[in-house]
Order: C-alpha cells, then sequence, then structure tokens
C-alpha cells in the first residue's frame, strides 16, 4: 500500500529531471526519497503520533489536524518539494 504512494511520488519527480542528470543520480535520489522522506511525511500525517494527525490529542492545526483524503496530498506534496 505505501510502496506504492511511495512510487507514484518518485514518479512525480522523474517527469521534473527527465534529461536533466544522469539516471544513477535518479536512481540514488528515488531510493534515498522513498526509503527516507516519504517515511516521515507519511508519517506525520497518517499516524496517531503524527504532529499532522487530526488523531492525535490536540492536533497541531486546531480541533482539525490535516485530513488527508485518499492519500494525495502527502504523495504530491513529497514529489512535489
Amino acid at each position: 500500500f505505501h510502496w506504492a504512494f511511495s512510487g507514484a511520488s518518485a514518479t512525480i519527480v522523474s517527469g521534473s529531471i527527465a534529461e536533466r542528470c544522469r539516471l544513477e543520480a535518479y536512481f540514488l535520489f528515488t531510493i534515498f526519497m522513498t526509503s527516507f522522506i516519504y517515511p516521515v511525511v507519511a508519517h506525520w500525517v497518517w499516524s496517531e503520533e503524527g504532529w499532522l494527525s487530526p488523531l492525535r490529542d490536540e492536533p497541531y492545526l486546531k480541533e482539525n489536524g490535516f485530513i488527508d483524503f485518499a492519500g494525495a496530498s502527502v504523495v504530491h506534496t513529497v514529489g512535489g518539494v
């Protein structure tokens, strides 16, 4: 489940750097992004202990927290930023 979302965020990056870097550099960046960056951001939003999660006792964004419908915000934020 999360590997599919992580792979989708990597394909967003591939469209923006196509023919601008070497293939080896893209592979290294993809490994780094899917192993370290994506899991951290996904934990922030989807885990009960994440600081953006609406399931916390005291959500960060007032009473609502960060509500992500179908995972689109996390995937596109990680891929775009």
